[in-house]
């Protein structure tokens, strides 16, 4: 099969594919009866190998996912016009919102990487939508989706209790520290209320948006704990340096010291980190 060196098999008809772009995660759920394809991106050849991969399966009914509705991970619905999508209540007025900036990123990107983008980008809403929690039932997979505020307003986890999977959307990757949004505080929360369910032994495996899959509850709190330690230490420090009468700059210079993931990576996280200061710090304002 072309392309597989690009594919983790978890088994059970579990895949992933990992992109060239930004190690951005597809995941495929594949079975005859139904296929799950949660966020089937990035670049058009990729889709292609993903459909490829999905019609081998030989699926009689395909949903489509989408975690969140930044550009990398909804580009995939052209290549699945007849199938169900499922997203969060907001994701349709973000898509919309973001319709120019998507179609942009998506042209650049296949672009840089020697392809071309030739589909276009049309808006769209989910027929299955989430809000709060809410379990599907899709052929033989049992889907629980909650929201996860923090990275994107639009953002939900997805939960296979049966196969003890966790598809984080844009959260608990080896390679990005937490992205904000927003101040620290929801994130944070999002990622306690994923707590219980690993301290449960109801995750053994965690999917990223982007990196490399967590193999094992102990690997998967590793995550879950570093990343709040990160938000913790960047609430501290802000508020450390409000109390100490800093401007927002000087506090982005002096935080620009503190130990986190994606400094001199491939694609390093110094500029979202910088970033996520001042969101901390306006959320901080008295």
């Amino acid at each position: 099969m072309l392309g597989m060196s690009s594919w983790t098999v978890l088994g059970g008809g579990v895949r992933v594919r990992q992109s060239r772009a930004y190690a951005m995660n597809s995941v495929a759920l594949l079975d005859g009866a139904h296929a799950v394809l949660v966020d089937p991106g990035v670049l058009p050849s990729e889709l292609d190998e993903i459909a490829a991969v999905t019609r081998q399966a030989g699926a009689r009914a395909t949903t489509l996912v989408f975690t969140h509705g930044h550009w990398d991970h909804v580009l995939g619905r052209p290549w699945w016009p007849a199938a169900t999508v499922v997203g969060h209540e907001r994701l349709a007025a973000e898509v919309e919102r973001e319709r120019a900036s998507i179609a942009r990123e998506a042209e650049a990107c296949a672009a840089g990487h020697g392809e071309a983008w030739t589909r276009g980008f049309a808006c769209f809403a989910p027929e299955e939508v989430v809000s709060g929690e809410r379990t599907l039932d899709l052929g033989p997979w049992r889907l629980v989706a909650r929201q996860a505020p923090g990275h994107c307003e639009s953002q939900i986890t997805i939960h296979l209790p049966a196969a003890r999977l966790l598809i984080a959307g844009d959260m608990l990757s080896d390679l990005e520290i937490p992205w904000l949004d927003r101040g620290p505080a929801a994130y944070a929360d999002t990622l306690r209320n994923l707590l219980p369910l690993v301290q449960r032994g109801e995750v053994e495996t965690l999917i990223p948006g982007h990196g490399s899959p967590a193999r094992g509850a102990a690997a998967v709190l590793a995550r879950l704990r570093r990343d709040l330690d990160y938000l913790e230490a960047l609430a501290t420090g802000v508020a450390a340096g409000r109390r100490a009468g800093l401007t927002l700059a000087e506090a982005q210079a002096r935080l620009a010291e503190m130990d986190y993931l994606g400094k001199a990576a491939a694609y390093p996280m110094d500029d979202v980190h910088r970033e996520n200061v001042r969101l901390a710090w306006e959320a901080a304002a008295p």
